[in-house]
């Protein structure tokens, strides 16, 4: 239950290190925010969004719904500062926690996260400053 869209545009910040990074090439606080409030916005969207986290990778925000939870994910492609335009991947998949028992048995409703992909890949697509994304399982 994974998947990723990677996309090309200046739209979001990449090249201004902040001081709170984790490591320089930490971009993506900006773009994850922007989908947050985006998804946010659906009517009867369903979803409870958690607050936008760092990572090492990028920054991240869960997606609850019922006993499920996915894990969206805003990583910025490449070493450091570059010539625009940037390149970004938006992944996500399903998020068990640390339950052993769930991450062994239990399987993430298919419909919520079909629904929740369809919904992140209207997002994108819907914002003219953001040419064709490139979808991938």
């Amino acid at each position: 239950m994974d998947e990723t869209i990677t996309v090309e545009t200046d739209l979001f910040e990449h090249r201004e290190v902040k001081p709170h990074f984790i490591n320089p090439c930490c971009f993506g606080e900006d773009l994850a925010a922007w989908m947050k409030q985006e998804l946010s916005r659906v009517a009867d969207f369903g979803f409870d969004l958690s607050q936008v986290i760092q990572e090492d990778y990028g920054w991240v925000f869960l997606a609850s719904r019922s006993k499920d939870r996915f894990w969206i994910a805003f990583s910025y492609v490449a070493d450091g500062p570059q010539v625009p335009p940037a390149q970004w991947v938006i992944s996500g998949t399903y998020n068990p926690g640390l339950n052993l028992i769930k991450r062994l048995f239990h399987k993430p409703d298919r419909q919520s996260w079909e629904y929740l992909q369809a919904k992140i890949r209207q997002v994108v697509t819907s914002n003219p400053a953001i040419p064709a994304p490139c979808y991938a399982a």
